[in-house]
């Protein structure tokens, strides 16, 4: 059976996680998750919804936040195709701690956490996997928290974009200048100032206002590693 969604082949045949699994049993887990579509500023999920289940991207990109107690927002990752969230509350439970939203037009595949966890009794190997993955996930969650870290606002933003074409592994972020701040928790106005600076310098390229393509990375890596 074909997943009836806009991917190419199985949903979960491109994630990491299951990709011990036969083609049957690809199929057996898609035959029971829901195949679901978004337009642009759609809620997925809500902070404080019941966190008992994962979505894989099938197409689209989901920006990951929550709001401190004054409203400002805080993005804690934006969700690529094939990218998948929640599997670090396989065996939790408990609540999502930030929101999920469509930054455009966005096709998710929904796989409960049951039908996981009845996997992983069947298939050792997955869980160990999931461990791996969710390890993974914890150490680029240091490296942003790092990031925040520092003073300089022209090394923070030039960490940041390496650290993205690391998290996506492409050249071309696209990512609105708001996005970027709520990620590094800068203004607009110094991540526009800053990629400007940068673009005159020849490290990146702009393309409008949400396009930012990598053309040096060594310039970048030497502007992050010699911060103040």
């Amino acid at each position: 059976m074909e997943c009836s969604c806009k991917f190419n082949g199985l949903c979960t045949s491109k994630i990491a996680l299951f990709s011990m699994l036969t083609f049957e049993e690809h199929n057996a887990l898609i035959s029971k998750s829901e195949h679901l579509d978004y337009k642009k500023g759609d809620i997925i999920f809500r902070e404080s919804d019941p966190a008992d289940k994962i979505i894989i991207v099938r197409y689209g990109r989901v920006k990951l936040n929550h709001y401190s107690m004054d409203g400002k927002e805080y993005v804690t990752d934006i969700l690529v195709e094939s990218d998948i969230y929640g599997e670090q509350n396989i065996f939790g439970g408990g609540k999502y701690d930030v929101n999920a939203v469509a930054l455009e037009p966005t096709g998710v595949c929904i796989i409960s956490q049951a039908d996981i966890q009845k996997m992983i009794m069947n298939r050792p190997e997955v869980g160990v996997k999931l461990l791996n993955v969710v390890g993974v996930k914890l150490s680029s969650a240091n490296e942003l928290i790092e990031l925040l870290s520092i003073n300089d606002a022209k090394s923070r933003l030039a960490g940041f974009l390496l650290y993205r074409n690391t998290r996506i592994k492409k050249e071309l972020i696209e990512l609105s200048r708001d996005d970027i701040a709520a990620y590094i928790n800068l203004t607009r106005e110094t991540i526009s100032r800053k990629l400007n600076e940068l673009e005159d310098e020849g490290f990146i390229q702009l393309d409008g206002h949400k396009k930012i393509k990598i053309i040096n990375k060594e310039a970048l890596r030497e502007i992050y590693e010699n911060r103040n």
